[in-house]
């Protein structure tokens, strides 16, 4: 067949078809491409432009150093506080930095730290488009879309370059995964998401409780029976938690090996250097023993920036046994919705859980706050109630000012504006900033508990349905008839 006969046959093709747009031709797949690809380059040009050096040299300084010896990374490489798993594109980081027309280059060395994170950021909208598009393919691309505009998510990667757009991107997996009810994939994200980030361990208690509903049913008092406890139910939890231990083992060991057998830290014994990749945890924990790292919580709120956590509020009470008190409280509110509320949902179980470490527990960076959003937009598209795309909404407004003040005022400090020789102005703004955070924490501490009421009314109310001030009223209503009755 000659070449000009094929073109007369998809000529022919292509005339037969009907390119008018209706709803039932309406080209989601294209659509949703297109936004992804956009938001890509979107993220990519800010960060070659944005330059930064905060966070990002320590990052590209671990990939520089992790071909010492990679897998005794954790013996060598300077205070390293990384699982394993993000090692890998950080030492791919590292060969890169090396080559000198990338390394030397400063847009080229900021698209070599941020694009995975910008990459995830993008891929995180085709997750969510999956989870949207089961109930409605056009609510598919609006959450695609939010996310491909969200501020928050833009200044985390593109600007800042962190790592938080990789751990929401594996959060939003593992969460679909659960949704859909695939148990081996569940146990699989949740360790790499535990291997990559310490944050990844806050969301256990929702996927432990998600994933024994997931294979036992309702665990309802009045729904849950002993009966359901049969080898298969049980076969199935037993796949998660084998996908899991494999994960962590496949994962880990190579790096304890790697540790123990090291030439490095020669003064500690076998066991203590077999063990470094896992007290990394620990030791991230204790790096920075603050009641908040400029977190804008209920901490800044009550002027507890930078105080070490030891400090006493009340006789024999310290702010950390405050944090940790509500650490516990938070997860027994998981296990109570889980057990007693008359819906499910671990997508917004999950935000409920993160917003209250975050606004109530101690050692919080003003980053760590993020991952709700993707949780939000999770329960938006699955519970479909607009209020909660107003708190998603909210919230991205929140964390995107609260990373915004942190990172401008260190690029404000290298006085990058006297470059411009003939401005006499300086950034004044500094001199307020603890104002701007005073008031970006009330409106946090604001959001927090309407957004808590609203998960709450979710969980227990059976009139869901109705606005907060409605059922207030509905509820004064029928405590006042009842008052009378008894009269």
């Amino acid at each position: 067949m000659s070449f000009s006969n094929v073109l007369t046959d998809i000529a022919g093709l292509y005339e037969t078809r009907d390119f008018r747009l209706r709803r039932n031709n309406f080209p989601y797949s294209e659509a949703v491409t297109y936004i992804v690809a956009f938001s890509l380059l979107l993220r990519l040009i800010i960060a070659v432009s944005y330059l930064n050096s905060y966070d990002t040299e320590w990052n590209i300084m671990w990939g520089v150093q992790l071909s010492e010896g990679f897998f005794s990374a954790h013996s060598h490489v300077n205070e390293l506080d990384y699982p394993p798993l993000y090692l890998y594109p950080l030492y791919v980081v590292g060969k890169l930095i090396k080559v000198r027309s990338i390394g030397g280059y400063p847009p080229l060395r900021m698209l070599a730290i941020k694009f995975l994170p910008c990459l995830a950021d993008s891929l995180t909208e085709v997750v969510l488009y999956r989870l949207a598009s089961k109930r409605n393919r056009l609510l598919g691309l609006l959450a695609a879309l939010l996310w491909a505009l969200n501020p928050a998510g833009i200044f985390n990667c593109a600007c800042w370059g962190q790592t938080d757009c990789v751990l929401m991107c594996m959060a939003a997996l593992l969460m679909l995964a659960l949704q859909e009810g695939h148990v081996a994939a569940s146990g699989i994200l949740w360790a790499a998401m535990c291997s990559t980030k310490l944050q990844g361990l806050y969301l256990t208690p929702v996927v432990g409780m998600e994933v024994l509903t997931v294979c036992f049913g309702s665990l309802h008092p009045r729904e849950f029976s002993f009966r359901k406890i049969r080898k298969p139910a049980v076969m199935r939890f037993v796949k998660f938690l084998s996908a899991a231990a494999l994960t962590l083992a496949v994962i880990y060991l190579p790096f304890m090996f790697g540790s123990a057998f090291s030439d490095y830290e020669s003064e500690l014994g076998f066991s203590e250097k077999f063990f470094k990749p896992i007290t990394v945890y620990s030791g991230g924990l204790a790096k920075y023993p603050y009641v908040t790292m400029n977190a804008d919580n209920i901490y800044m709120l009550c002027g507890l920036n930078g105080i070490k956590d030891k400090v006493r509020i009340l006789p024999g009470i310290s702010v950390s046994a405050i944090g940790t008190f509500f650490l516990l409280m938070a997860m027994a509110a998981v296990v109570a919705v889980y057990i007693f509320g008359k819906r499910r949902s671990h997508w917004l179980a999950g935000f409920m859980f993160m917003e209250s470490v975050f606004m109530l527990t101690c050692r919080q960076h003003e980053r760590y706050q993020i991952v709700t959003l993707v949780l939000l937009m999770g329960a938006f598209v699955t519970v479909a109630d607009r209020r909660l795309l107003t708190v998603f909404n909210l919230n991205s407004f929140v964390i995107f000012f609260n990373q915004f003040r942190v990172l401008s005022t260190v690029r404000e400090r290298t006085d990058w504006w006297r470059y411009y020789r003939y401005a006499n102005g300086s950034p004044e703004w500094l001199d307020r900033r603890r104002s701007f955070a005073a008031v970006n924490s009330l409106l946090n501490v604001i959001l927090f508990i309407a957004s808590m009421i609203l998960v709450m009314r979710f969980f227990f109310d059976g009139e869901f349905g109705k606005p907060t001030v409605s059922r207030i009223l509905d509820l004064s209503f029928r405590k006042g008839e009842y008052d009378e009755s008894k009269e």
